[in-house]
């Protein structure tokens, strides 16, 4: 009979285990230098451009979810708000040009954080059974995985949502039968990675991102919560499993 594994561990994927937000960024202040040119004459900075851009991002995602299109129609929906706020003809051509904008985004070489490759062997070799929970589209966030070399880790162990909440996590837990006492999560995102965890009874590995999205301005809890723990980087996730090997 099969020894079953230390513990369950389910890992993020952006900006936990590869940078993500600074390509987003990256595409946004192209967009905005795009609009600036375009509305040169009614003064409209860079700045009003980016926030309008996020409030119509955020706005969909609530409603939609992490969809491939919501990125690139927050360019195009700021596009016509600005166009019919100053009273700019639409260009169609223009509105095409940062839609396709937008999906260059997912085109990025995107890039590990470090010791990651290292970590994950470690547990590996350590007998932990690694997971990946992501948010977004399926065909997407795998091939991410492809392009970082990161599949045998997790084999057919991946699970994306488009909508990353406590039910959706539920639905894995349930699923997959895990023994919620030995399962953790471990993620940059309060919202989306460390309360539904929390919410699930099961542990939350909390890694603060190196750039914070709106998205995810969310407080810690302010107490100390069980099976709640705070972390550098992804590289202290052995020692911590050791510590709670050594408890039990």
């Amino acid at each position: 009979m099969a020894e079953r594994p230390k513990f369950t561990l389910l890992f993020d994927l952006d900006d936990t285990l590869i940078h993500c937000n600074k390509y987003f960024d990256l595409v946004i202040d192209q967009f905005a230098d795009l609009m600036e040119t375009w509305f040169a004459s009614h003064r409209l900075s860079k700045a009003e451009i980016k926030a309008k851009q996020l409030e119509l991002d955020l706005a969909g995602i609530h409603i939609e979810g992490f969809t491939a299109e919501r990125f690139p129609e927050s360019f195009a929906e700021t596009y016509d708000h600005y166009s019919s706020l100053l009273g700019r003809d639409r260009d169609p051509e223009e509105r095409q040009r940062v839609l396709e904008l937008g999906y260059t985004v997912y085109d990025s070489e995107f890039e590990l954080y470090p010791n990651v490759v290292d970590t994950l062997f470690r547990l590996q070799a350590e007998g932990h059974l690694l997971s990946l929970y992501t948010g977004g589209v399926e065909a997407i966030q795998r091939g991410k995985v492809e392009k970082v070399n990161l599949g045998p880790f997790f084999e057919d162990r991946v699970h994306v949502a488009q909508h990353k909440n406590a039910e959706a996590l539920e639905r894995i837990l349930q699923t997959n039968g895990f023994d919620r006492s030995r399962t953790w999560m471990i993620g940059n995102s309060l919202r989306t990675d460390i309360f539904p965890a929390l919410e699930c009874g099961i542990g939350a590995m909390y890694i603060p991102p190196l750039s914070n999205w709106a998205f995810d301005n969310l407080e810690p809890p302010a107490e100390a919560v069980e099976r709640l723990v705070q972390l550098e980087s992804i590289q202290q996730v052995p020692s911590v499993l050791a510590g709670l090997s050594l408890q039990r």
